[in-house]
């Protein structure tokens, strides 16, 4: 009998008991739905966060960028213009020194020229001297007669002096730098001996003597005398710095062209020919190296 009720009771109060524990269970499973939905909120908010951090630092690391490369461009675009500057204040100063060492390396080789024309002199006056002193012998005793006969057309022939011993003198103050001295007596031995071989060298050391002294247009004229003695080795140079006198002028810069060309032309072998095609080029009238004219 107590069996029967007992299993009557739990029949009855089964489902409640069941229903009971069933409600606790949603209940837990929702409080722990609840819970684990706020930890994936707070994990979305920490996410979104984050993410709102890595691209505030990706903008400014891409501003950073942009920033530096318009320094560069500016840098670049400021050392340009420097650059162009400094090559244009350059160019003007070095093709001067250029002009300037040029300059200096002719002068040179002039004077290494007269320094050898010199030694030859010398050599030959000692031979000169004793004829000198036979010569002044014979104008000292009665009768008298000049121990040397000037040419026909020798007016300013001294008497008694011969052609050697006239040029040895204008050579000598020439090499001593009395130019005034020199100049009118090598131009006394060419109105003198015009058909002797250094009346060649005195129209060249004449024309010499105005370029150093800066008087081109005087240089260029003289320089061009000298063609009209016959071929001579004084011919060349005479030419060249005929050409390079009328460059240095204030008049004849258009006629240094053509004359720089004729020497070119006449002398292909000359030292100065390096030279002569960069004296074109300064003047515009040749290419350079590149192909392109010089302007």
């Amino acid at each position: 009998m107590n069996a029967t009720r007992l299993l009557f009771f739990g029949i009855i109060l089964g489902p409640v008991v069941l229903s009971a524990q069933k409600k606790e269970d949603i209940q837990s499973l929702q409080r722990d739905v609840a819970q684990l939905q706020e930890q994936v909120k707070q994990l979305q908010s920490s996410q979104d966060q984050k993410l709102a951090a890595i691209q505030a630092m990706l903008q400014q690391a891409v501003d950073a960028s942009n920033k530096t490369a318009a320094g560069l461009a500016t840098l670049q675009r400021d050392i340009g213009t420097k650059l162009t500057e400094q090559q244009d204040k350059l160019v003007a100063p070095v093709a001067t020194l250029g002009a300037k060492a040029d300059q200096i390396a002719d002068d040179l080789r002039s004077t290494a020229t007269n320094v050898a024309d010199l030694v030859r002199r010398v050599t030959a006056l000692d031979s000169k001297l004793a004829d000198m002193s036979s010569a002044v012998r014979t104008l000292s005793s009665p009768p008298a007669s000049p121990a040397v006969q000037p040419p026909p057309g020798a007016a300013l022939a001294t008497p008694g002096v011969s052609a050697d011993v006239m040029y040895q003198n204008a050579f000598r103050d020439y090499s001593s730098a009395k130019y005034d001295l020199a100049m009118n007596e090598f131009s006394d031995f060419i109105k003198a001996y015009p058909n002797r071989a250094e009346a060649a060298d005195a129209q060249y050391y004449i024309g010499y003597m105005y370029y150093n002294a800066g008087q081109y247009g005087d240089a260029a004229k003289a320089f061009d005398a000298v063609a009209s003695f016959p071929p001579n080795p004084r011919t060349p140079e005479a030419l060249y710095y005929r050409a390079v006198s009328l460059m240095k002028s204030k008049d004849g810069r258009a006629e240094a062209g053509p004359v720089f060309r004729d020497f070119i032309k006449q002398y292909p072998r000359n030292e100065h020919i390096a030279q002569a095609h960069a004296n074109l080029r300064a003047l515009g009238l040749e290419r350079t190296a590149a192909g392109k004219k010089r302007e």
